[in-house]
């Protein structure tokens, strides 16, 4: 049986999103506050997804539990939408739960093909699981299933791969912008590394003046950094020379 309805928990970035893609694929979708008391119509859904910060998953729980505390949502799924949150926090309100983690960076009012990115589900049951991948792939095109260690894994994977490297951005265009040099100068350089780590290992192709030891001019950049900067600077370039031994 497919997922016709689904309530979500938030009116975050990830809520947000969600609310929208979902009514665009035709699933009725409400989104409510979980700062509010909850109506018991709110929560007849087949799907309830939670979709707030972290360490207010817990505090969601707990507040269904109260108010519910006769009968669990036996019929329905609960999940959230965390990448590093466990599941098991779920089963004390619900007996079917899992998780519906959207691998993507997601702001309010910055579009996003949403199709694109990949939607990472797993449930504590056969059925749940089935339900739960089939409007995955209704919303992406790209689908996996991950069990809780997985996912925790992936989400750390992420933080290098996406966090990181975006305040590392940040700070490149700091430093370009103290002599007016514009951050668009940097772009095909950007494009053409995603490009190349997508076809070889990256400690494989790596350069630059740790690489090659270029001591003398590594403490010339750094002469020109923040104490900030130079702290992440040591710290990466440490990293390169010993991955490169």
């Amino acid at each position: 049986m497919e997922i016709q309805s689904v309530t979500i928990i938030g009116q975050g970035n990830v809520a947000t999103h969600y609310y929208n893609i979902m009514n665009e694929k035709g699933v009725k979708t409400k989104m409510i506050s979980s700062r509010l008391p909850f109506q018991s119509e709110d929560l007849q859904s087949d799907l309830i997804i939670i979709a707030v910060k972290d360490e207010a998953i817990e505090q969601v729980c707990n507040k269904l539990q109260i108010q519910y505390p006769m009968s669990k949502i036996q019929n329905q799924i609960l999940v959230h939408t965390s990448g590093f949150v466990a599941t098991s926090c779920l089963k004390k309100v619900s007996g079917n739960y899992g998780s519906f983690y959207p691998l993507q960076t997601l702001k309010k009012g910055i579009a996003v093909k949403f199709s694109s990115g990949p939607l990472c589900t797993w449930a504590n049951n056969e059925e749940s699981e089935v339900r739960l991948e089939n409007l995955a792939k209704k919303l992406s095109d790209i689908h996996y299933n991950l069990d809780d260690n997985q996912r925790k894994t992936l989400h750390l994977a992420a933080v290098f791969a996406n966090n990181f490297p975006n305040h590392l951005f940040g700070i490149a265009k700091s430093i370009l912008d103290k002599e007016n040099v514009p951050f668009s100068i940097l772009f095909p350089l950007m494009d053409r590394t995603i490009q190349a780590v997508k076809q070889n290992n990256p400690f494989d192709i790596q350069t630059g003046p740790a690489f090659r030891r270029e001591t003398s001019i590594m403490e010339q950049h750094k002469s020109r950094l923040s104490e900030t900067e130079r702290q992440i600077y040591d710290i990466i370039s440490e990293s390169i020379i010993k991955q490169s031994k």
